[in-house]
């Protein structure tokens, strides 16, 4: 108990002998003195406590202290904080004794409890204990993503003592996925607060467009538009699609049931590149309940050309097929198939051509040193069917010295290192996944001017050897994939995620690095032309000196003008470029210019941007009470409509799994750090010393 060894009687004895020696000997020290026995006696006793307590400073005595520490239960109210919640017949309620109560709650329960609160919408925002609810509730949302809040808190809370959840919505979820499978995450019950309305009104209105996001002048473009409707029998309404303005068609139906539901098919065509704004509108019906959800917007980037790309091999390969599915994901290329010696396409024609296993002779050679000569960008899928010397005769910046005329399969490692783009998380994390692919057992040498994207590793030995990689100087800019059977990739991407997204983005980011034409200008901004109301304005700058350096010592402006704003804004240095984020933007279209002078000269650079906002939460205000029920019913809570909030208390008090846990932390300590031990030595010798005064001695 004292001292961390089994034996620590022995030396105490030891300690206690000595010291009893020295009592022995203070006490007949004093016996020549005028003390009385009993002062003789109380001033030895002091001298051999203050001895005792040094000396028993050396067997190194330590005291077992226990802590005991209560972790109170976490419970978490989320509250729903969206439009939906204030566009019922009960927003009055909502606004006022509502909050009221659940400030109430929140107070009642934090006397007990450890309460976090949450705010739920199209994200997901903890609250400060010091805010009250009527400060930050203000129903305006625009979007409700509940899964979100529910893996939010998983993630977030459930190492502590997690013991319930609330919480407070209407059920009408128009972002995310469906949060009933987020139940099986929580060991603990989840109460619902039921708010809005169930009641079903008439109504029609546009629930859904589903259209590509990019089209092409003069190229017709399907759109399909989903028309629901409740209530309505026997009405007729018609769905007007507008431009610049001006209807440019007019679909009329009939309602023939009181759930109504039907798509239209309707085709666009765009005349002039950039972005451009097409309205869908549902004419009224008579009382119908909600008038908001009868019109939509969408906003269409449309560009003015599409890429042309030549697939050129020396023979059929499944690689062809591959990596023509891939590219053919992104309808800004166009790909056409050829072999090489066939002369159906004309290499000279296209932006991109992608040479699978060539050169492969001397006809193919001139054919690809005609490419370079023109500044045709060229992607290398270097094989078994390479001509090794004709290769490297092409002075690409890579060189192969083969080493054997065998092959290697080889495994795809990231390097963190590259920057010529970004790859996702998830495709570099797969990488480790792909089986091998067809490589040449050769020395691998790169010029300076080739970054690599990823690198070979040969059975366990991970290699310094390029497997993908990019040359992007000189008049034409080239890729490297220095191996064969990528479709092999595509094919491990599907059976792992029954979809090829991953191998198809390092294929379309690689087509798109080399096939876009190099900027020469110094001054770049680099931003989207379509941002949803949700989502953050961000935009990039990079500055070049006179040797295309990249620098960001001068001073950066951006000037916005729209929708009644004309504010400037100074962008951040990040690295040696720029960086600028504005928040969230309100719904509408923009214009900026950016500014930034270097060496008394002006650079600059303006275009536009537009925010969309369909508020989704107004497209349905009847409320999903059935969803919140069965959630409260599998986690073994309960459902309570919003007017019924307080009585929520009584249920967690008499839940008898919502309890503290208490911690029991043990810890050794050593007497020579203990305060008090050393007050006791000294009290003990300053009472000896002092009363030896006071009885006379000097």
């Amino acid at each position: 108990m004292f001292t961390e060894y089994s034996l620590w009687f022995l030396p105490l004895i030891l300690v206690a002998a000595i010291g009893f020696a020295y009592f022995v000997y203070f006490f007949k020290q004093n016996s020549s003195t005028s003390f009385t026995n009993e002062q003789k006696y109380i001033l030895s006793a002091l001298r051999f406590l203050g001895i005792f307590l040094i000396l028993f400073l050396l067997i190194s005595p330590v005291k077992r202290i226990k802590n005991k520490i209560i972790e109170k239960p976490t419970i978490v109210l989320a509250q729903d904080n969206s439009y939906s919640i204030a566009n019922t017949k009960f927003s009055d309620y909502y606004k006022t004794k509502y909050i009221d109560n659940l400030d109430k709650l929140s107070r009642n329960l934090s006397k007990d409890y450890n309460v976090v609160r949450l705010l739920m919408g199209s994200k997901t925002t903890p609250m400060r204990n010091e805010i009250k609810w009527n400060d930050t509730l203000k129903f305006n949302d625009f979007a409700t993503d509940i899964s979100h809040s529910m893996e939010f808190v998983s993630e977030n809370y459930s190492a502590e003592n997690l013991s319930a959840v609330i919480l407070a919505t209407d059920g009408i979820v128009t972002q995310g996925n469906n949060f009933l499978n987020y139940a099986d995450k929580f060991s603990c019950p989840i109460y619902t607060i039921a708010m809005g309305d169930t009641t079903i009104h008439k109504d029609v209105m546009i629930s859904d467009i589903q259209y590509n996001k990019i089209a092409f002048i003069d190229t017709d473009y399907p759109i399909e538009v989903t028309i629901k409707a409740d209530k309505a029998l026997n009405e007729n309404s018609s769905l007007f699609m507008t431009k610049d303005g001006k209807t440019t068609q007019i679909k009329s139906f009939n309602i023939d049931n009181d759930s109504y539901s039907i798509t239209m098919e309707l085709k666009g065509t765009s005349k002039k590149a950039g972005i451009e704004k097409i309205s869908f509108y549902v004419s009224e019906i008579d009382d119908e309940g909600n008038k908001i959800n009868n019109r939509k917007d969408i906003f269409i980037e449309v560009l003015d050309t599409k890429k042309k790309v030549l697939i050129l091999a020396n023979a059929p390969h499944p690689d062809i097929s591959a990596i023509k599915t891939a590219l053919s994901n992104n309808q800004n290329y166009t790909i056409d198939v050829n072999i090489a010696g066939n002369n159906q396409k004309n290499p000279m024609d296209y932006d991109l051509v992608v040479l699978h296993c060539l050169p492969d002779n001397s006809s193919s050679f001139h054919i690809i040193k005609n490419l370079q000569n023109k500044g045709i960008s060229s992607l290398f899928i270097v094989g078994q069917g390479t001509n090794i010397q004709l290769f490297n005769a092409l002075n690409t910046g890579m060189n192969l010295s083969a080493v054997s005329s065998s092959t290697n399969n080889v495994l795809a490692t990231y390097n963190p290192a590259f920057s010529l783009f970004t790859m996702s998380e998830n495709t570099i994390n797969i990488l480790k996944d792909l089986p091998p692919i067809l490589s040449k057992t050769a020395r691998y040498t790169a010029t300076s001017n080739i970054q690599t994207l990823l690198y070979q590793k040969i059975g366990a030995v991970s290699t310094t050897y390029p497997l993908i990689a990019y040359n992007n100087e000189g008049n034409s800019k080239i890729a490297f994939i220095l191996g064969e059977n990528i479709w092999r990739w595509r094919l491990q991407n599907y059976l792992i995620n029954e979809s090829t997204e991953q191998v198809d983005e390092i294929v379309l980011k690689t087509a798109q690095l080399v096939s876009t034409k190099t900027d020469k200008n110094r001054f770049r901004v680099e931003h989207k032309d379509i941002y949803s109301q949700n989502e953050n304005i961000i935009f990039f700058a990079q500055f070049y000196n006179e040797n295309f350096e990249l620098i960001n010592t001068p001073e950066v402006s951006l000037q916005i003008t729209g929708n009644k704003i004309n504010n400037t804004y100074t962008f951040g240095k990040n690295n040696n470029a720029y960086y600028l984020n504005l928040g969230t933007m309100v719904e509408g279209e923009y214009s900026f210019t950016a500014k930034t002078t270097y060496n008394n000269k002006e650079y600059k650079q303006s275009n536009r941007f537009v925010i969309s906002a369909n508020n989704l939460e107004l497209s349905s205000l009847t409320a999903r009470h059935s969803l919140l029920y069965t959630l409260s019913t599998k986690t073994n809570a309960q459902m309570l409509p919003a007017e019924d909030i307080l009585k929520l208390e009584d249920f967690i008090k008499q839940n008898g799994n919502i309890k503290p846990i208490i911690h029991i932390n043990q810890e050794n300590k050593k007497f020579i750090s203990l305060w008090w031990y050393w007050l006791l030595i000294t009290l003990s010798f300053g009472s000896e010393w002092l009363l030896r005064k006071y009885w006379g001695r000097v």
